[in-house]
């Protein structure tokens, strides 16, 4: 018999996705979205970091298994996004951002480049 993780033990999903929207109201979305996710993770103790640039969403999600399954679950119904790909799942030893309910970063244009690709599951990203 397999045995489940502890619903309050560390975990750390990580997810790509494709912004919906239009590229010019990203900034603005983006914002809202940030306000809202650090007034909801406070409330379940879900820490993370948002990446967004060129119409992809990439997002690491960590906290207690089920807070962070819950979180996901509510954004997998957001029409702000959609074609989401779960990249890695699973148990963590340490939080990566204890202190962010949520951090973000825009990547623009100049900077595009660097996050090369997100498809198939697999990110890749250029050092640089």
């Amino acid at each position: 018999m397999e045995q489940q993780a502890s619903p309050r033990a560390l975990r750390r999903l990580i997810y790509s996705s494709r912004y919906t929207g239009s590229p010019g109201d990203l900034g603005d979305v983006l914002s809202k979205i940030i306000a809202k996710s650090i007034q909801n993770n406070r409330l379940v103790n879900v820490t993370g970091f948002l990446v967004a640039g060129e119409g992809v969403f990439l997002q690491l999600l960590e906290g207690p298994a089920t807070a962070v399954q819950e979180t996901f679950d509510r954004l997998s119904g957001d029409p702000r996004h959609a074609d989401l790909v779960i990249i890695s799942d699973g148990q963590a030893q340490s939080r990566m951002f204890n202190d962010w309910n949520m951090g973000q970063h825009y990547i623009g244009a100049s900077g595009a480049p660097r996050l090369e690709d997100l498809e198939g599951g697999r990110a890749r990203v250029r050092a640089g």
